[in-house]
C-alpha cells in the first residue's frame, strides 16, 4: 500500500489522496469520485454507499506515517471544491487509470491495478483483528455475506489456525 501511495503521491497530490481516501474508507471508485464537500465535516466523512449499501460516518485518518493520514490534506482538499460539486471531479474511468499508473510505478502485479483492490485490501487487513461485523459495518455492507466473500482462507492456513487453537504442534516437513 504504502509504495502505491507514494508512487501516486510522486505524481500528482490529488491522486494519492484519492487512493488513500479509498482504502481507508473501502470506497467504490464511484463513491470516492462522486462526495461532495458537505460530506467532509468535522472531522468525519459521511459516504451513502451505491449498491444498495448502508450510509457510513466515518472518522478522518490521522496516522503518524504521512502516507497514510488524510485528515489534513483532505479537510483542505474540499474546501477548495465548489459547492455541490464533487471533491476530485473526475470520472471513475479516470480513477482506474490514475490507480494503474500508480500500481505500474510500485511494481504492482496488473491483476491487482484496479480501484476495488482498495476495498478487498482494507477489507483483507483488518477483517481478522476488527471481526467480521466491525468490517461489515465500515464497508456498508447490509449482509455480512458481503464482507464473507473477503474471508478466504487456504486448507494450509486453516490447519494451522485450528492446531493453533487447539494447541497442537505443527508438523514440519
Amino acid at each position: 500500500m504504502l509504495a502505491l501511495l507514494r508512487a501516486a503521491k510522486a505524481y500528482r497530490e490529488r491522486d494519492w489522496l484519492m487512493i488513500l481516501v479509498a482504502f481507508n474508507h473501502g470506497l467504490r471508485a464511484s463513491e470516492v469520485v462522486s462526495f461532495t464537500k458537505d460530506a467532509v465535516r468535522d472531522g468525519f466523512l459521511t459516504i451513502q454507499r451505491l449498491k444498495g449499501s448502508l450510509r457510513t460516518v466515518q472518522p478522518l485518518v490521522e496516522h503518524a506515517e504521512p502516507l497514510l493520514s488524510e485528515r489534513t490534506a483532505l479537510i483542505d482538499w474540499a474546501e477548495k471544491s465548489s459547492f455541490n460539486q464533487p471533491v476530485f471531479p473526475v470520472s471513475r474511468q479516470h480513477f482506474w487509470r490514475i490507480v494503474q499508473r500508480a500500481a505500474r510505478t510500485a511494481q504492482i502485479p496488473e491483476h491487482k491495478a484496479h480501484p476495488h483492490i482498495l476495498k478487498h485490501s482494507i477489507a483483507m487487513q483488518t477483517i481478522h483483528s476488527a471481526g467480521i461485523e466491525n468490517v461489515r459495518q465500515h464497508l456498508g455492507h447490509k449482509s455480512i455475506s458481503s464482507t464473507g466473500s473477503y474471508l478466504k482462507v487456504t486448507d494450509a492456513d486453516a490447519a494451522r489456525a485450528i492446531h493453533k487453537a487447539i494447541n497442537v504442534p505443527e508438523e514440519t516437513d
